[in-house]
């Protein structure tokens, strides 16, 4: 397996309780350029606090369309245009009316500022339905899942850096977090609250009583609060992890594993 970097910028919901940072997961292959998934208001500042380069960026994919996940896009396009020259595109991956969003959120922001001319950036919009071992070039691939959030929400199955990683986006407890979740090394998963408050939320309540139908070998706990990992420290799970900002994951074995 080859190594992978795994950068979570920010673990928090959208009210960043406990101080935590809006969702934003870098990910990087050995050998290989990086993408994020989900660029949250605080994207860009976690990435330079933590030492990773926006500019270095190659692709971006968005779990849905909510602020929490898709607000900092404006500031990591004005770093792109207005800093070093790039020549090389932008790739853009989300759900049907990513484009239109992230446009009308960048006018609102900095009006004609953030027209790329040196670089050209290449959406990519998919229908809201499954999908299963679509190409992405760079030599990953994508499998995607409806999830039970908001009309515009997947949960998202890489394959990259020689291993299968989930990312469930938001989402209460459905058939497409399980497939999201099938089959990966580590699945990324959302855990808002301790207890069930929501239907299109998870809570750790629900991810210990479904942990075994989650096929996963490791879970990562993000849009998450601060009592999620007390709890988890004094009744572990096997196998689920609550992340915290700036947390470096690695697959077993790899050095600096989290």
């Amino acid at each position: 397996m080859d190594e992978l970097r795994i950068r979570f910028l920010g673990t928090g919901n959208a009210f960043h309780r406990d101080g935590r940072g809006s969702q934003s997961i870098w990910l990087e292959p050995a050998g290989s350029a990086p993408l994020l998934v989900d660029v949250g208001p605080t994207a860009v500042q976690a990435m330079l606090r933590y030492g990773e380069t926006p500019e270095r960026v190659e692709r971006v994919l968005f779990t849905h369309l909510h602020g929490d996940h898709i607000a900092g896009w404006p500031f990591l396009l004005l770093r792109l245009v207005l800093g070093p020259t790039r020549e090389r595109p932008l790739d853009v991956h989300g759900p049907s009316g990513l484009r239109d969003r992230l446009d009308r959120l960048s006018r609102a922001c900095f009006d004609d500022a953030l027209r790329p001319e040196s670089f050209e950036l290449r959406f990519h919009e998919w229908p809201i339905e499954p999908r299963v071992g679509e190409e992405l070039g760079d030599g990953i691939t994508l499998d995607r899942f409806p999830v039970k959030h908001h009309p515009s929400s997947m949960g998202l199955r890489l394959g990259l850096g020689g291993m299968q990683l989930g990312v469930s986006g938001d989402t209460g407890w459905c058939e497409g977090l399980e497939q999201t979740a099938a089959g990966t090394e580590m699945t990324v998963v959302e855990c808002t609250s301790l207890a069930p408050e929501s239907e299109t939320h998870l809570s750790l309540a629900e991810i210990r009583r479904g942990r075994e139908r989650l096929g996963s070998r490791e879970l990562v706990l993000v849009h998450t609060i601060d009592a999620v990992a007390e709890e988890l420290a004094v009744d572990p799970i096997a196998g689920v992890l609550a992340a915290h900002d700036g947390m470096l994951w690695r697959p077993p074995g790899a050095p600096g594993t989290a």
